[in-house]
C-alpha cells in the first residue's frame, strides 16, 4: 500500500518490516462526525505516509489530498526528497 499523496511505499523501501504499514487520513474531520456515524474505511479513510499526514493537518480544515499533491509537485525546494518519487 502506498501513500496517496507522494506514492511512498513502506514495503518497497523497508522490505518486510514495512509491509502493511501506512497511516490513514480521515476525509471528514472526526470532530464533525456524530457518535452514530459509522466510519466506512473504503470511503472515509485514505492511506497516507506519516509525513504527508502531518502536512495535511498543517491548516484547519485540513488540506485536501489534491491540494497537497499540487503543493508537492510545484515545490521549488531543491532538498525536496519526494521529487524523485513523483512522475514528471
Amino acid at each position: 500500500m502506498s501513500c496517496q499523496v507522494c506514492e511512498f511505499d513502506f514495503e518497497k523501501n523497508f522490505g518486510e518490516i514495512g509491509r502493511g504499514f501506512i497511516h490513514v487520513h480521515h476525509l471528514r474531520e472526526i470532530s464533525t462526525l456524530r457518535k452514530e456515524y459509522i466510519i466506512n474505511p473504503k470511503t472515509d479513510l485514505i492511506p497516507v505516509c506519516p509525513n504527508c499526514h502531518s502536512m495535511l493537518h498543517r491548516k484547519r480544515p485540513a488540506y485536501k489530498i489534491s491540494e497537497l499533491k499540487q503543493i508537492l509537485r510545484i515545490s521549488t525546494n531543491s532538498n525536496n526528497v519526494y521529487k524523485k518519487l513523483l512522475p514528471p
